[in-house]
């Protein structure tokens, strides 16, 4: 990672809250459920984040805010252009403007507006955090940031600025610092609706299972709602019975595991591995499962489901490449999971709610995201064929608590308390301060990746993926764009028909390079939505199965190590081998 953006976090962007299964329901004081937190409580909090000098911000949003919010674009852009009418030197409809174009999805053109504006009125902090909003979309983190120090130094008391670096703190793992700057950005301005959604939802005290489960009841019994309201309801309460089974803790402590990373599909020679999977013991049974950072939990075939005898308990939407890029699942419960020496009890896992490509997949069960492995440090060492489970490094305030547990359940887990109070900021342990520091959006790890010679691209880390893939904007700056003909790329989400590549692309991720004689253009725009910033590409197996990747989920750490003389590897596409 560049160190201008170290520089950038030192002195210091909307994290998108999970919504589990179809409902989620909050309590506040006396336990009945409400959407936010009352006006007092929020007064009383973030009265601690008054920054001295500013004022409280009282301007009600304008009918454009109010349309930007409400996801009406359209409507939204119309009404900044007619308030540039009246006043042209508005800096509000300016940014509002941007920021509307952004949210269409007109990157370039936002940024060129943002650019546009601001040279036009260089030293205002409004234009300049719609400058860093527009970079930030186009995964331009350095520019963003140094756009977002450059604003709060010409204005500090500017609301959105504090909640643009939120959104950006909260993807590199410092928790605690992005809620911070939300917490600002609320005390400068509540009545922004995306700073006030964003708080109360931060602010939000899960219900526990019982007062979740008799809010939901008493919805239901209201004969007025719609068919889909109630199946979304219906989904909501087999969720919630379904979590409170188990939360697939370890039974006895163990300090390491080492288990082997076997060929998926398995052809009998772990010299030429293309994929790798994990054997395990679901319920007494042998399962493989590949192994794969680009999804998330434990996710089993269908036939495979049916052979344990799982019973379906709600229905949850997963993602993957193709056209039409949502599936659907189904979650159970199994009630035990052996790995190794490591036992588990009571996992949600989820399966596939129909056969698709995944029971076609010779010799595999399911898929396990590496996330499932969170509370642990992971060790993908594919040349040495091998997976390794330790301890994290514990931070300076938490000696002696050791609580490790699977997320089976992937980004659907749930946590007992708010957001803000269980925020906390990630730790670089003093063995680890060499490591690269990554971006993090639920399951998803985004590593700065530098390609030819263009500016620093975000990309997936995807052992999931059969080759690495880059997206049709970013194609465009790196080289000669051809189409691959006869080629079909496949997902548990569906098939993609027409595929495009690029020629001679040179990655850098860490301090590994590689050079492709061509990589696949693919749409990246569900994870790009799903990460709130431009997700350029995936780095996939043919590269990431000739490195150790050793990942620290909780501290967003990875470490990248290539060493020829160790293990098995195989040589890219133009005949070399990784530099």
């Amino acid at each position: 990672m560049r160190t201008g953006l170290l520089r950038v976090v030192s002195t210091l962007l909307f994290a998108p809250v999970a919504i589990s299964l179809s409902v989620r329901l909050f309590a506040q004081g006396n336990g009945n459920a409400v959407p936010s937190g009352s006006a007092a409580q929020a007064a009383d909090s973030s009265s601690k984040y008054a920054l001295p000098g500013c004022t409280i911000d009282h301007t009600k949003p304008s009918d454009a805010d109010t349309a930007l919010a409400a996801q009406k674009y359209a409507d939204a852009e119309r009404l900044y252009n007619d308030a540039l009418t009246v006043d042209p030197a508005s800096s509000a409809a300016m940014a509002g403007l941007v920021r509307s174009t952004l949210a269409e999805g007109k990157l370039p053109e936002a940024l060129a507006l943002a650019m546009k504006y601001s040279s036009a009125h260089p030293n205002d902090a409004v234009l300049l955090d719609a400058v860093a909003a527009a970079r930030f979309r186009r995964g331009e983190t350095d520019e963003a940031g140094a756009a977002m120090n450059q604003a709060v130094r010409l204005n500090r008391c500017y609301a959105l600025t504090h909640y643009d670096m939120s959104r950006y703190l909260y993807l590199l793992g410092l928790h605690a610092s992005s809620q911070r700057e939300l917490e600002r950005a609320y005390w400068l301005w509540p009545d922004n609706p995306d700073i006030s959604r964003t708080w109360h939802e931060t602010h939000a005290v899960p219900l526990t299972a019982d007062q979740k489960l008799a809010t939901l009841r008493k919805l239901l019994d209201n004969p007025s709602q719609p068919d889909a309201r109630k199946d979304a309801i219906n989904a909501a309460i087999k969720g919630i019975e379904s979590s409170e089974k188990g939360s697939c803790v370890q039974v006895s402590p163990i300090e390491e595991v080492k288990l082997p990373i076997v060929p998926v599909p398995d052809n009998g020679s772990i010299e030429n591995m293309k994929e790798g999977g994990l054997d395990l013991l679901i319920d007494g049974k042998k399962r493989r499962l590949e192994i794969d950072t680009g999804s998330s939990g434990l996710t089993l075939s269908a036939s495979s489901a049916k052979a344990l005898g799982l019973v379906p308990e709600a229905q949850i939407k997963i993602g993957d490449i193709g056209d039409d890029s949502l599936a659907y699942a189904v979650v159970s419960h199994v009630d035990d999971i052996k790995i190794g020496t490591m036992e588990f009890k009571n996992c949600m896992v989820r399966v596939r709610e129909r056969e698709d490509l995944l029971d076609r997949v010779p010799d595999v069960d399911g898929l396990i995201g590496t996330d499932v492995f969170q509370d642990f440090l992971v060790t993908l060492d594919y040349p040495g064929r091998e997976l390794r489970l330790g301890l994290l490094p514990a931070p300076p305030d938490q000696q002696g608590i050791r609580v490790t547990a699977l997320s089976t359940a992937g980004d659907e887990t749930e946590t007992p308390v708010g957001i803000a109070d269980s925020a906390r900021d990630r730790y670089i342990a003093p063995q680890m301060k060499d490591w690269t520091q990554v971006f993090r959006s639920g399951h998803m790890l985004i590593v700065p990746t530098f390609i030819n010679t263009s500016p620093v691209k975000l990309f997936l880390l995807d052992t999931g993926a059969g080759m690495s893939l880059i997206s049709p904007s970013a194609a465009k700056e790196v080289g000669q764009v051809s189409d691959f003909t006869g080629l079909e790329l496949k997902g548990i989400g569906g098939v993609i028909q027409k595929v495009s590549a690029v020629s001679n692309v040179s990655m850098s991720i860490g301090p590994v390079r590689q050079t492709r004689r061509n990589m696949i253009i693919l749409d990246t725009g569900g994870s790009t939505r799903n990460a709130g910033v431009e997700i350029s590409g995936k780095i996939g197996i043919p590269i990431l199965r000739e490195l150790v990747l050793a990942i620290d989920y909780r501290d967003n750490l990875v470490q990248f190590t290539y060493d020829p003389k160790k293990g098995f590897h195989a040589h890219n596409d133009n005949g070399r081998p990784v530099n």
